[in-house]
């Protein structure tokens, strides 16, 4: 099993499902933020404005494309399977169009953030999950318990 390349999938997911989180919490923080201010101090309103703005979804976006691609690059030779990089080009073209074609803070940037992490997400669990199956299917014990066979 190629452990790098599981790694760098398993990285990518990870930061795809931040991302999903951060879009789904960035409007509850943003109701929350007129109360936030009046009980924190003026560190932690820069803190709270750095995470909600833009500069950090590229950043996102940008770690998502890097260790997601790569991760899904270096196994697909294991799985030979096409199916979870079809799922996260689709999941990255809808984070890219939410980025470029949506107002900052929008429901469509929300739902798009959303489903575009969530997507690729999945596809990285996936991928790895066929890295696993793939790596049993010549061994005839496993086949009975497998249930990717």
């Amino acid at each position: 099993m190629n452990t790098l390349g599981n790694r760098l999938s398993q990285v990518g997911s990870c930061a795809s499902l931040a991302c999903a989180i951060h879009c789904a919490l960035t409007p509850i923080v943003i109701l929350a933020l007129p109360v936030l201010t009046t009980h924190v101090s003026s560190k932690w309103y820069a803190v709270l404005s750095s995470i909600l703005g833009e500069t950090t979804e590229w950043l996102l976006l940008g770690v998502i494309c890097l260790f997601g691609g790569f991760g899904l690059l270096t196994t697909y030779s294991i799985h030979q399977d096409k199916r979870p990089g079809y799922l996260s080009a689709l999941g990255l073209l809808l984070l890219l169009l939410a980025r470029l074609t949506t107002n900052h803070f929008s429901t469509e940037e929300i739902t798009l953030d959303v489903l575009g992490a969530s997507l690729i997400a999945w596809a990285g669990f996936w991928n790895r999950r066929l890295c696993q199956c793939s790596n049993c299917k010549g061994n005839i014990k496993f086949k009975l318990q497998d249930p990717c066979l």
